[in-house]
C-alpha cells in the first residue's frame, strides 16, 4: 500500500481515534463480538490517553488521512511471560502491539499488511529483538493475519480483563534480524 507510515499520535487524534475504533465496531455486530471491544469500556479514552501520553500510540496514516491506529509497547503483562517465545528477550528488547485497528472501508486492500511492515520497520529502528502481541482466540482473520505475515504463533493463555472476564487469547511472535 502506497503512502502508509505510522505517526506518533497526539492528544489532538483522540476525537478521531475514537471515532475510527467506534465506526469498526457500528459497521457489524461481528466486530463487537470477535474483539470483546465496547464503546467507554474498552478500549475507551482512558487507554487512549495513557499510550499517548507514553508515546506509544500511533496513527496509521494514508497520504494524510487517519486510517487505523495502533498501540506500540515494550510492556509484557504478567501472561506474555508464561508463554514459551522463541526468542529470549527482556522488556525493552520488544515491542508489543495492542489494539491494531484499521478503518471498515479500508479493510481487504492490504493495509493490515501494510501496517504490520510499518510495526516492524518501527521496532527495528528502536534496536527491538522481536515484535510480540496476542489476538483473542476467536479472531480468525487476525490469526490468519498474523501467520501469514510470519509471526509464529507461541502458544495460548487465558488473560483476566475486567471489560471481557476471562479470555483465551493466542500469542505471537515475529523475530527481528540481529
Amino acid at each position: 500500500m502506497k503512502n502508509l507510515r505510522l505517526k506518533e499520535a497526539s492528544p489532538n487524534d483522540l476525537d478521531q481515534i475514537r471515532t475510527l475504533y467506534w465506526s469498526l465496531l457500528d459497521s457489524s455486530p461481528k466486530y463487537a463480538q470477535i474483539l470483546q471491544w465496547k464503546k467507554n469500556i474498552y478500549p475507551n479514552d482512558n487507554d487512549w490517553n495513557a499510550y499517548i501520553a507514553k508515546g506509544e500510540m500511533y496513527v496509521i496514516l494514508q497520504d494524510a488521512d487517519i486510517i487505523g491506529a495502533v498501540a506500540v509497547t515494550h510492556a509484557q503483562s504478567k501472561d506474555y511471560r508464561k508463554i514459551h517465545w522463541t526468542i529470549t528477550a527482556e522488556d525493552q528488547d520488544v515491542a508489543v502491539v495492542h489494539l491494531l485497528m484499521i478503518s471498515p472501508e479500508y479493510q481487504g486492500h492490504g493495509v493490515a499488511t501494510a501496517a504490520l511492515d510499518e510495526i516492524i520497520k518501527l521496532a527495528e529502528s528502536k534496536k527491538k529483538r522481536a515484535v510480540r502481541l496476542d489476538a483473542i482466540k476467536t479472531n480468525a482473520p487476525a490469526q490468519k493475519l498474523y501467520e501469514k505475515y510470519g509471526f509464529v504463533n507461541c502458544g495460548t493463555a487465558q488473560e483476566y480483563y475486567e471489560s471481557t472476564g476471562t479470555t483465551e487469547f493466542i500469542f505471537y511472535e515475529y523475530a527481528l534480524a540481529e
